[in-house]
């Protein structure tokens, strides 16, 4: 005799805007955002998985994180690096640490780009929009 347990889990969504003025990278244009956290069972950690950009149909990147809950760490995988000024730097420099340590001494922040566009957005800002404050870590892997 088989048994089956139906739950309901009930998945966060976060949604909003980064003003163009606001955008770390600078753009000319308002982006969007929006975020499902989805709770991973097997480990208790959440799957981050959402949409970032500044024309719904074509010009935006999806983006995916694990974030573990009990370290407040967040995980990401794909993203690109950019340079960028002292103090877009400073505001995430403590809280970022790279699996593989940088080799060189610039000052880079990682980022998303946009198809078919040179714009795109920070991968710490966008966390920061999504998660509503600024995690204790964001490993870049």
């Amino acid at each position: 005799m088989l048994h089956h347990t139906v739950t309901t889990t009930e998945i966060k969504v976060i949604n909003g805007t980064i003003l163009a003025q606001d955008n770390d990278l600078g753009t000319e244009y308002d982006l969007f955002y929006w975020a499902n956290f989805v709770p991973h069972f097997v480990d208790g950690n959440f799957l981050i998985i959402g949409e970032t950009g500044f024309d719904k149909e074509y010009e935006k990147s999806k983006f995916f994180f694990e974030y573990e809950e009990e370290s407040d760490t967040v995980f990401i995988t794909n993203y690109r690096i950019a340079i960028c000024n002292p103090e877009e730097f400073s505001r995430f420099d403590l809280r970022i640490q790279f699996k593989t340590p940088r080799a060189d001494d610039l000052i880079v922040i990682p980022w998303i780009r946009f198809p078919r566009t040179k714009d795109g957005v920070s991968v710490p800002q966008l966390i920061e929009r999504v998660f509503g404050r600024i995690p204790k870590v964001m490993m870049f892997l």
